[in-house]
């Protein structure tokens, strides 16, 4: 074996078992966030009804982010996902010239904003412990601006991310996206 291909090896080892704790620490990270309703409720019943956001709803989210980006054009080109209450994709639009870091950026705080129903820049002005952060990132959470929670009527729906600009542009574009529901 080469110096070459042991170091690839290594590096490769390394990546497997970064990607393994990444995946661990989200799946606990689920389980923490969907504990509660996963309990049967006191009035003796089984399954619980949750609300989630619908595919209209969903859409016309990601359509509000581009009109805003494209109503500003000092705003670079976006990339929006929107996420149900499980966290599953339900919209996405990605402009074109959008940068490629935005795709591997927006999805994790789209998934951050649905799991601590919070917006990711509320997290990171509240989280200054290295270790917490460390933590963060390591389960693959977000801590950069630009993912926000989706409610309405006091009910949780899911999340928006958007990613493309400065941290600010990012969570601007959310802001206003949110405006549409």
């Amino acid at each position: 074996m080469t110096e070459e291909s042991g170091n690839m090896l290594a590096t490769r080892r390394g990546m497997l078992g970064m990607a393994g704790a990444v995946a661990g620490g989200v799946a606990f990270s689920q389980m923490l966030a969907d504990g509660a309703s996963a309990a049967p409720s006191a009035a003796g019943g089984g399954s619980v009804a949750t609300r989630t956001i619908s595919l209209s709803q969903a859409q016309r989210l990601a359509e509000a982010a581009i009109r805003y980006v494209r109503d500003h054009p000092a705003l670079p080109p976006m990339y929006v996902l929107v996420v149900d209450a499980s966290g599953e994709a339900k919209a996405s639009l990605r402009m074109d010239n959008n940068s490629s870091a935005a795709a591997v950026l927006v999805p994790p705080k789209a998934h951050t904003a649905r799991t601590f129903r919070t917006a990711t820049t509320d997290l990171a002005a509240n989280i200054k412990d290295p270790g917490r952060i460390a933590s963060f990132i390591a389960s693959g959470a977000s801590l950069l601006p630009g993912g926000r929670p989706i409610f309405e009527n006091g009910q949780f729906l899911g999340a928006l991310a958007v990613g493309g600009g400065t941290p600010e542009q990012d969570d601007e574009v959310a802001l206003a996206a949110l405006k549409a529901l």
